[in-house]
């Protein structure tokens, strides 16, 4: 019990550093001109093109469950319909 609370205690407390950290944050009066925008576009857009590849493993185990469920859901509703006149 005693570490669970702890647990809760230091997320609690990251929690509130995150959210003061966000509300003290003053204007930087910052300029980004249009061809920093689309390289940070086309970074963004390249970290999720790499991320889909890299993660492959993971969603091809996602799908084929996905899958063997909807499989089977069709094969024990194809058995009862068949069993019944």
């Amino acid at each position: 019990m005693r570490n669970s609370h702890m647990a809760d205690l230091r997320t609690a407390q990251r929690s509130l550093f995150a959210v003061l950290c966000v509300a003290s944050v003053s204007p930087a009066m910052a300029y980004v001109d249009p061809g920093t925008g689309s390289m940070m576009l086309q970074m963004g857009a390249a970290a999720i093109a790499g991320a889909f590849f890299y993660f492959r493993q993971a969603r091809m185990f996602v799908v084929d469950w996905v899958r063997r469920v909807v499989l089977r859901r069709e094969v024990s509703t194809a058995v009862s319909s068949n069993e019944t006149p």
